[in-house]
């Protein structure tokens, strides 16, 4: 029997993080690094279970996560302010330079690459644009280059931008990698043209694509599987949990 955990409502970049974090552990060790991180309970108690309920409660897990799919919105509400996409096109030169340097290890930085791409919008003229509720979170939709046209989001700061980074760390990860394959196919080639790509070699500029592309094109469901359970349950016997942990 599944234990009683109060799913999440989605999968936020701090969980996705984690979820990375757990790729080189052994199989059983995931599952109750996962299974005790969700619950906020202490290893020691997820061991106590018995194997059969374990892997209940893991499948009940990944059934909740596993079909999450990654989407672009460009206006985004986040605790009754809105945050919209800095078109590339005006963005200066000292985003650029954050950017390109935060963007060499995407997935360690993806809170503070979205605390750039996603700013308080100042001023706007939104009376005929669409509204949805996803994942909770209230967001705006059309078409892209449509809506840049109505608003302008804050000046870029760099020193407030660690304090904006843990707010951006509880929107869900579908929103950021969304932005993040949006910017892989359109913010590139202008992150790449700047002044700021004079910073690094063409070599250096490659991988930082290379790896932006990588962790936008895996879906999170599939995400999961590779990252937690190698795409299979592993057979489970109470010494292997607690020899994992050793």
């Amino acid at each position: 029997m599944e234990m009683k955990i109060k799913y999440p409502e989605y999968l936020n970049i701090k969980d996705w993080k984690y979820f990375r974090s757990l790729e080189d552990d052994t199989n059983t060790a995931k599952m109750v690094n996962f299974i005790s991180y969700l619950a906020d309970v202490p290893q020691e108690e997820i061991e106590a279970l018995e194997p059969q309920d374990i892997q209940a409660t893991y499948l009940k897990i990944l059934q909740t996560f596993g079909d999450v799919d990654s989407k672009f919105y460009p206006v985004i509400e986040i605790n009754g302010v809105l945050y919209g996409y800095s078109a590339m096109s005006k963005m200066k030169l000292s985003e650029y330079i954050d950017l390109e340097r935060l963007a060499k290890e995407p997935n360690e930085n993806l809170e503070e690459i979205m605390a750039i791409l996603y700013r308080p919008i100042t001023k706007h003229s939104f009376n005929g644009i669409k509204w949805n509720f996803i994942k909770t979170f209230k967001v705006g939709f059309g078409k892209v280059e449509n809506l840049f046209k109505y608003y302008e989001v804050e000046k870029y700061d760099s020193s407030i931008r660690p304090e904006r980074a843990d707010l951006m760390a509880t929107i869900p990860v579908s929103f950021a990698l969304g932005a993040l394959a949006f910017f892989l196919a359109v913010g590139s080639n202008c992150l790449l043209s700047t002044q700021a790509s004079l910073l690094t070699n063409k070599k250096e500029k490659k991988q930082t694509m290379e790896a932006i592309k990588k962790l936008v094109t895996v879906p999170i469901g599939d995400g999961l599987r590779q990252f937690i359970t190698s795409r299979k349950l592993p057979s489970l016997t109470s010494q292997e949990i607690r020899v994992s942990q050793i």
